[in-house]
């Protein structure tokens, strides 16, 4: 028969001991305030006791029932056959009742108003969210000293260990558990310890200890051996002292002491070391020291060995403010680089960020880098490219005050880069900018906006004398009214709208003797007229079908803007939406001449779980006028009468194959540019891409390129995958990247190789003395403690589309 006992100062003895909070102690209460969940699980684990391996008990086939209640996303992943389940998960809060109660059930009582009280038979000490579990518990005269012997287990948040014998004293809060295993379910990990003592209320000592995060039905792949681990919640740090890490049985790492976390506090510390190797650098080794100056500002200072350069120093300092925003400040310096013709190497990177109210908010960037090759050299992040032009700005931003209005203030510079780079080249600096945009009246009926952009543009021509450009403020302000007319077969939206240009030289531009110009101020307003017009079919049947027919007419007249300087505008390219835009210039430098009309037809088809077996679309433009307004003097007046067709195509063939291509002509018959593009991910992780780009040098318009690239994702046998990556140009038949790797992943631990071949984004190619940087890198995780090295995965995350989707099924 079992009965019931108020003899809660043992519960908050070993509570306090396992879990490190206090709970109530003595009430008169003997209601029992366990739930039916956690009666069901005490009573599974009180069947399950006897004569069972500790661990056995709670590590599970992951497909079975007991783990489909739990979040098996968290507690496992693709590789691990079991999971933890402990009779308590980590969202659990343990909390007693609020009389304080606790219900204390045994076989047998004895109680000794002059000497020990003991407790025997299946001792089970039950709180909401807690239990403890042991064959007998002794407590003395005093209730000061309390002992539990025999199979003693304790569970609260994800949390349960198993010991010999614990001794607690209840005055002082201290105590030692004697031989005992634990299981931490939310990080996988479990261990032993031959002795756990609370030398204080918020101290633990773990003497003797193991912690590993691999099954344990093996030999566990790793595990940490470490004489003692102090844990201190005061401090919110561990101390390891005397450690090894362990391969199998060998030891292949010994840290005489380590100073780690043990909740969300910054506390300073060595952080994860890195290392690879590169054929333009040799072997690298840094090792990021973590300082915690104050509880809002810290920073990371990394030594970086970089065998044939020479020694690079780095560091970050993140701070926050209360009431002026957050930011960060990083860098690094390499003196005399040897492979660098012994320059001086260095960057430094400044950003502020402070939402001033819930309508303005401002921010501050600043970015300076010594040499085109930095990046490539010494970023040692793979997924970093080379800017040609450095940002500095500083913005002030307004919305979400008055509605429909957004504004902008900014003053904007770049640093380039490339010192070849003629200055007149290079981009103007805008000081100040302000943009203004205002939207009212209804979406669905009667709308109207403001545009307006205002900036003063200034460029220093510092490399070739008597050669200048027209620096000075232009004004931009566009006016549109527009008719939103919208149901589900059709609709239909006129526009109109007036835009003025209005520039006006600096005095600098007009004392400049070799400027030629007919007056010091330009000025020209253009109205426009837009209709954007379809119509929307659908058959439905054993697929949805829909036909969209759609016609887009623009017309502005000619206005000469010749002479007019060209501050930040270029040329859109050709595109299928480009058909239906009345803007051919990106920017505000000129206003655009229109009379033409675009025609295009779109087809999709859907099948019945939604997927879109055929994309197709197909458009040209016709134009009634030459198109008088072009960039620059020299630029030919276009004359054609129309573009070339301009089509659109693609297929989800299935849940896992999409296939895509886009192609435009010119009027003259010629292609203008085309790609084509496949894609395939599969059940398994495995995942094949392969694209061709093309795109014809056209003058003021677009960049010409020829490339292909491909890219996939393997697995093969037992965890190991193979993947590789490569962008082929075939103009100047050169790789300009390839990569190739091999990736093992298990339950507890990775291992990932991979070699690169890259050139640096603003290389030129063709120029002999550029050799493409090569690299070997490994990576070597421990799950549980994290890896040495993540850059393979930053890698393809930015080269191979989709990674992130398989990646999670492959390590999940």
């Amino acid at each position: 028969m079992k009965h019931q006992f108020k003899f809660n100062p043992l519960a908050t003895a070993i509570l306090t001991l396992l879990c490190g909070s206090s709970v109530s102690s003595y009430a008169e209460s003997t209601e029992s305030i366990s739930t039916t969940d956690n009666k069901q699980l005490n009573a599974a684990i009180k069947e399950s006791f006897p004569g069972q391996n500790f661990f056995e008990q709670y590590y599970v086939d992951k497909h079975s029932a007991q783990a489909q209640v739990r979040d098996t996303n968290t507690l496992s992943n693709h590789f691990c056959e079991g999971i933890w389940i402990t009779p308590f998960d980590s969202q659990t809060k343990a909390t007693a009742a609020e009389d304080g109660s606790s219900v204390i059930t045994a076989d047998n009582g004895y109680y000794n108003p002059n000497g020990d009280s003991i407790l025997s038979g299946d001792v089970v000490i039950d709180q909401q969210g807690r239990m403890i579990r042991a064959d007998e518990v002794t407590i003395d005269q005093t209730q000061t000293f309390a002992k539990a012997k025999g199979n003693v287990q304790m569970a609260q948040g994800g949390l349960i260990a198993q010991s010999d014998q614990i001794n607690y004293n209840l005055k002082d809060e201290t105590g030692e558990l004697n031989n005992s295993f634990y299981i931490a379910e939310a990080t996988h990990a479990h261990g032993h310890a031959n002795k756990i003592s609370r030398t204080s209320p918020n101290v633990v000592v773990l003497e003797d200890a193991t912690y590993t995060t691999c099954p344990p039905d093996e030999t566990p792949t790793w595990k940490l051996q470490a004489k003692s681990i102090e844990l201190n919640q005061d401090t919110g740090r561990g101390v390891t002292r005397n450690t090894k890490l362990y391969i199998k049985d060998t030891p292949v790492l010994a840290v005489p002491y380590f100073n780690f976390p043990i909740d969300d506090r910054r506390t300073t510390g060595i952080l994860n070391p890195n290392f690879g190797f590169s054929n333009d650098g040799g072997f690298e080794l840094s090792v990021p020291v973590y300082l915690n100056l104050a509880p809002n500002y810290d920073a990371t200072v990394t030594p970086r060995l970089i065998t044939d350069r020479g020694l690079l120093a780095q560091g970050e300092f993140r701070y926050l403010t209360q009431n002026f925003g957050d930011g960060s400040i990083w860098g690094s310096y390499l003196p005399s680089d040897r492979k660098y013709d012994d320059q001086d190497r260095k960057d430094l990177h400044l950003l502020h960020n402070w939402q001033i109210d819930k309508q303005w908010s401002t921010n501050l960037e600043y970015n300076y880098v010594s040499d085109k090759d930095f990046f490539s050299d010494l970023d040692n992040s793979p997924s970093t490219r080379t800017e040609l032009n450095q940002r500095r700005a500083w913005e002030l931003n307004y919305s979400h005050g008055i509605p429909g209005l957004s504004a902008q203030f900014k003053v904007e510079d770049f640093q380039t880069l490339d010192k070849t780079i003629p200055d007149v080249d290079k981009p103007y600096a805008r000081l100040p900018q302000l943009l203004i945009n205002y939207v009212g009246g209804n979406p669905q009926g009667l709308e109207f906006e403001i545009n307006s952009d205002s900036a003063y543009f200034k460029k220093n021509i510092n490399d070739f004398e008597n050669q200048a450009q027209p620096n000075g403020t232009r004004l931009y302000n566009q006016f549109a009214t527009r008719y939103n007319f919208r149901n589900p077969w059709a609709f239909a939206i006129p526009e109109v709208s007036v835009r003025s240009l209005n520039t006006f030289y600096d005095q600098e531009t007009r004392d400049n003797t070799n400027f030629s110009s007919d007056s010091k101020n330009k000025s020209v307003v253009v109205p426009q007229f837009t209709l954007d017009t379809g119509l929307t079919f659908e058959k439905e049947g054993k697929f949805l079908q829909t036909i969209t027919p759609r016609a887009f007419y623009a017309y502005a007249p000619y206005e000469n803007q010749s002479g007019y300087p060209n501050f930040d505008t270029t040329t859109a390219s050709i595109s299928y939406d480009q058909l239906f835009n009345p803007y051919r210039f990106y920017g505000h430098d000129r206003l655009d001449d229109n009379n033409f009309l675009s025609l295009g037809v779109s087809y999709s088809l859907f099948d019945t779980v939604g997927l879109e077996r055929l994309r197709a679309g197909i458009g040209q433009s016709y134009y009634f006028d030459d198109r008088r307004v072009n960039l620059n003097k020299t630029d030919e007046i276009d004359t054609a009468r129309n573009t070339g067709p301009v089509i659109s195509l693609s297929s989800q063939l299935s849940q896992n194959f999409t296939i895509g291509a886009n192609s435009a002509w010119m009027s003259n018959g010629d292609n203008a540019q085309r790609d084509f593009q496949l894609y395939y991910t599969g059940e398994k992780g495995n995942l094949y891409n392969v694209g061709y780009f093309y795109r014809d040098n056209l003058p003021d318009r677009q960049e010409a390129y020829d490339q292909a690239v491909a890219s996939f994702i393997q697995p093969v046998k037992d965890n190991w995958r193979i993947m590789g990556h490569v962008q082929y140009d075939l103009d100047n038949q050169v790789a300009r990247e390839y990569l190739l790797g091999v990736n093992y992943e298990s339950c507890c631990w990775g291992v990932s190789v991979y070699g690169r071949s890259y050139y640096n984004d603003l290389d030129n190619v063709n120029d002999p003395g550029v050799k493409p940087k090569r690299a070997v890198m490994a990576e070597f995780t421990l799950k549980g403690l994290g890896g040495l090295n993540n850059k393979l995965s930053s890698l393809l995350e930015n080269r191979i589309l989709g990674f992130d989707k398989v990646n999670q099924s492959w390590t999940h």
